[in-house]
């Protein structure tokens, strides 16, 4: 890209000189803008039910019913500074042909890497890793939330069952939230698997540089497609996390793979885990 001021859309940014990342930006803005309707009537559907479960039988229904709208309120204004968005970024005159030309060579001449990442490409299996802090942070948050719920639907559950002593009396309600209990487990017991598949790969595997093709943002994270090249030459073209939110197109970002399997992989910027760099050698 040039030099001239981005232009932010919400997470995404663009240049409207060269025409940096414009056009993925438009193709995120009407994607979501196309999706905040199907957000919207679902949203709606869940709060009529919650009302028309609690709400609409106490004398406070219109209470209730206030902060049930907040949501729907919020979606509003997202989807109103969504539109305006895209009609800024349409009404920018379109790019410098000569300054989008030398910001696509200058992107294509320098694959950028942070130096942080250095020392990953530089590694040699078997590594050391450690948790990031942005690894703790989702790894303690998802434990904390799925055991919870598991452990509220639990007591609920034992609740029921010692009125009887039987199981016979569960009806819908609670054989659903049995169901659910069951899915908050097996989410956990994803998450680990996830978990030690990466640990796995970032210890034992191969890695590469992989050069950002395009970014596409959210609110969270920003997904991105790269493509590496394995140890027989083969290219391989992946969308994967930044977590991050700062590699740009034209940058590279390392990419742990499988030598057998090169499919199975993880980007660097998207991994829970990072590579510790050795230390000096001891005298």
């Amino acid at each position: 890209m040039c030099q001239a001021p981005q232009v932010r859309a919400g997470k995404l940014r663009y240049c409207a000189r060269c025409g940096w990342q414009k056009d993925q930006t438009e193709k995120q803005l009407r994607l979501n803008l196309k999706m905040m309707p199907i957000a919207f009537a679902a949203t709606t559907l869940i709060l009529v039910l919650l009302f028309a479960r609690s709400g609409a039988r106490t004398q406070n229904g219109w209470l209730i019913a206030f902060f049930l709208s907040f949501p729907l309120i919020a979606l509003l204004a997202a989807y109103a500074v969504m539109r305006r968005n895209l009609k800024i970024l349409l009404v920018q005159p379109a790019p410098t042909p000569g300054v989008a030309q030398a910001a696509k060579s200058r992107a294509e001449q320098t694959a950028e890497i942070s130096p942080r990442y250095q020392a990953a490409l530089q590694s040699a299996p078997p590594r050391r890793l450690r948790l990031s802090p942005r690894g703790k942070f989702n790894l303690w948050l998802t434990l904390i939330v799925l055991l919870s719920f598991a452990g509220i639907m639990g007591v609920q559950l034992f609740r029921a069952w010692a009125a009887a002593r039987s199981l016979a009396l569960f009806g819908v309600r609670e054989w659903g939230m049995a169901g659910f209990a069951l899915l908050m487990l097996l989410l956990l017991v994803w998450q680990w698997r996830a978990v030690d598949r990466e640990r796995d790969l970032l210890t034992n595997g191969e890695v590469a540089p992989a050069k950002i093709l395009e970014k596409l943002g959210s609110r969270s994270a920003s997904a991105i497609k790269y493509e590496f090249a394995d140890l027989t030459g083969e290219r391989h073209v992946k969308i994967g996390t930044d977590y991050t939110q700062r590699l740009e197109v034209g940058m590279s970002v390392p990419v742990f793979y499988d030598r057998g399997n090169p499919d199975r992989q993880v980007p660097a910027c998207g991994a829970f885990h990072e590579v510790v760099a050795p230390g000096p050698p001891s005298q």
